[in-house]
């Protein structure tokens, strides 16, 4: 999305790149496409006439042997013609001939196209893990609920923190990333949940929604969040040394600690002129801070603004050739099954086509739909993005995309 206030050139530019971008990525397929189509030709002798990248009129290209190299006018597509290969034509009978070879070879040819482009992805995933890619940690960890967004599905089915999710529908889900995959696929349908709580194995019936812009299946729970300090106003937080961008781990008050958002704007609501302490995060630091709420517009606020952020850390997946090899087959495996799981669902009008990006958005942003909780009609927490892409959470007597002032 562009921002507000882009001029036409702006707009001009980012279009230009986009198209750019699109045709060299499409031009990328399709040259691998037909080269696997060529070299299973030539490897069975079946003669080449033109290899072309785009379709039209020719533009430039070379000759070498029985087959002619071009780049044609009409980027979008291209093709490779064989001796032989239209039914229309008088065939000689020659065995470089397409439709005189074999029916094994015939498909050969056929299904050689689409191979490559397989062999093209999982390649390139291998290569990317290979060289170490960067990942939440929390993602590989099991499915632990550490926060129930207030007024979502999740909080109506009975969810609580601590729970730790196992399956979605009878599909194990031992960690997040495999909970984001199941529910993510699966806007507005009515799922089962298995839960441990303790020592007791649970069932819980859950609708999920879907997330407006992704199509991307949402019930509202998620890893812990971490509270971080998003803007500052003249008041106490500000003058007792809290600063943008401190996370607040906990805060205490006498015998109690909190750590969620709403347990924190209760307590400084009860503690006009009292000390809070908070402990934050600054960096790699922890630093503790005591603050005295006082009234700020008719409220008890310290004049900080919060957003809830999910955890930060990372890690590198780093694998050896052969590994990184397995590890990108199976990856390439499991978004096409979701893929086709997908289509089908289209086909029935069980999903919407939006919920088509779902496997590549969570293949991108595997925890995006812990980063967007759905609005709440009846007023609790929104989590989600606004137009500049900040993670923001309010109340209900806060508007869409504002942060959350305490």
């Amino acid at each position: 999305m562009l921002p507000k206030g882009s001029g036409p050139l702006e707009i001009l530019n980012s279009l230009s790149w986009t198209i750019a971008s699109f045709a060299l990525v499409l031009g990328i397929m399709i040259f691998v496409h037909e080269l696997g189509h060529y070299m299973m030709a030539k490897h069975l002798g079946i003669r080449v006439e033109v290899f072309s990248l785009g379709f039209g009129p020719r533009l430039f290209g070379f000759r070498k042997g029985d087959t002619d190299y071009r780049v044609s006018a009409l980027p979008l597509g291209g093709y490779v013609r064989m001796k032989g290969e239209n039914y229309e034509e008088e065939l000689s009978g020659d065995p470089d001939e397409f439709l005189s070879r074999p029916k094994t070879h015939r498909f050969a040819v056929a299904i050689a196209g689409p191979a490559m482009n397989l062999f093209l992805a999982v390649g390139l995933l291998a290569a990317n893990y290979v060289m170490g890619v960067e990942v939440p940690v929390y993602l590989s960890e099991p499915a632990i609920v550490g926060h129930v967004a207030a007024e979502s599905p999740a909080e109506e089915a009975g969810f609580q923190v601590k729970d730790q999710i196992l399956a979605v529908n009878s599909q194990d889900t031992p960690t997040w990333e495999d909970f984001y995959l199941a529910v993510g696929t699966s806007p507005n349908e009515s799922l089962t949940i298995t839960l441990r709580r303790q020592n007791q194995t649970l069932r819980k019936v859950v609708q999920a929604t879907e997330e407006d812009l992704s199509g991307l299946g949402l019930i509202g729970v998620s890893p812990p969040v971490t509270n971080v300090i998003t803007a500052l106003v003249e008041g106490p937080a500000k003058d007792g040394g809290i600063e943008v961008g401190d996370e607040i781990v906990q805060v205490e008050a006498g015998d109690l600690i909190v750590r969620d958002l709403q347990e924190i704007l209760d307590l400084i609501a009860s503690r006009e002129g009292k000390p809070v302490e908070f402990l934050l995060r600054r960096g790699d630091e922890l630093l503790a801070k005591t603050i005295y709420p006082v009234e700020m517009d008719d409220q008890v606020r310290i004049g900080v603004a919060i957003s809830p952020a999910f955890p930060r850390e990372t890690k590198i997946e780093q694998y050896g050739v052969l590994e990184a090899i397995g590890r990108a087959t199976q990856r390439c495996y499991q978004l096409s099954e979701l893929t086709f799981r997908l289509v089908g669902k289209l086909l029935t009008g069980t999903t919407s086509i939006k919920s088509m990006s779902g496997p590549i958005e969570i293949a991108k942003y595997s925890g995006r739909a812990a980063a967007v909780v759905r609005p709440c009609p009846k007023g609790g927490y929104r989590a989600g993005r606004d137009e500049g892409g900040t993670a923001y959470s309010a109340q209900k007597s806060a508007g869409p995309g504002e942060h959350h002032g305490i």
